[in-house]
């Protein structure tokens, strides 16, 4: 069924004052995280125990670059950690490590805590890696910010039940630390990301980014009635879906900040 002008356009205002609540509620709205240096020989400890968690997770054996870890230890004296409390209670532990000069790259490693348990030491979940297209921003900001992020399956959809955590609530702090950069806005790589991912379905993520406030340039009337139905408990069917990711050719899907700081 091919939508009429008047309620292709009521699905598009719908779509921008989703993103728009998405961005004062997930990103502007959440207390600040405070960010602290941590001493080289800490960040070394904390390397070593998140490559044996991330080494025995299937299939990142080929997936996660092994020179990300060498160039993380590289730059650990640029690293700084903090600490957010989840809305399940439990405490998610960041360490943010730039992995190129200037903190042009870099990564959050996830760590989360039962605050309950005090000999609980900890368990790797996951990580964001970023980078920054700087452009003409001033000095620390960035016109983009480009994010990937992955949770590792044993960890995912509440399947670890002693810390009660969710992809987006993990996802959510590292735009809210990334927003530090002040970028116009969030891109996700359309092809490792979404349509060729190697850690879920393609359709799944395709869902998973349109709930962020993404959608691909190209195809954003499509997208926006995606998110549209999405907001209103309406389903996607997966033909949809596919249509959505065929159609597209762009390279990144993208969170356009800026057009809803008004």
């Amino acid at each position: 069924m091919v939508a009429t002008p008047s309620r292709a356009r009521q699905s598009t205002l719908r779509a921008e004052h989703e993103r728009e609540r998405i961005l004062h509620r997930d990103i502007l709205g959440q207390k600040a995280i405070r960010m602290c240096p941590l001493e080289e020989g800490a960040v070394g400890g904390e390397l070593t125990r998140f490559a044996q968690e991330l080494w025995q997770m299937p299939n990142m054996n080929g997936y996660f670059d092994r020179a990300h870890l060498s160039n993380m230890r590289e730059h650990r004296h640029e690293a700084e950690h903090g600490f957010a409390t989840l809305p399940g209670g439990g405490i998610l532990e960041i360490l943010s490590i730039p992995s190129m000069p200037e903190q042009v790259m870099g990564f959050h490693l996830f760590t989360v805590f039962d605050p309950t348990d005090d000999g609980d030491r900890g368990r790797a979940i996951g990580y964001t890696i970023w980078s920054l297209e700087r452009g003409h921003a001033s000095f620390g900001h960035a016109e983009a910010v480009r994010m990937a992020f992955d949770i590792f399956p044993p960890y995912r959809e509440h399947r670890y039940r002693k810390v009660v955590f969710t992809n987006h609530d993990i996802y959510n702090i590292s735009r809210r630390l990334l927003y530090r950069h002040k970028p116009q806005r969030f891109l996700v790589d359309a092809r490792s990301q979404i349509s060729e991912t190697r850690t879920g379905r393609s359709l799944k993520r395709a869902i998973y980014y349109l709930k962020r406030g993404y959608y691909p340039p190209d195809q954003k009337p499509l997208a926006d009635s995606c998110l549209d139905r999405l907001v209103r408990s309406q389903p996607v069917s997966p033909r949809t879906l596919r249509r959505l990711l065929r159609l597209s050719q762009s390279i990144f899907w993208v969170f356009p900040i800026e057009q809803y700081l008004q």
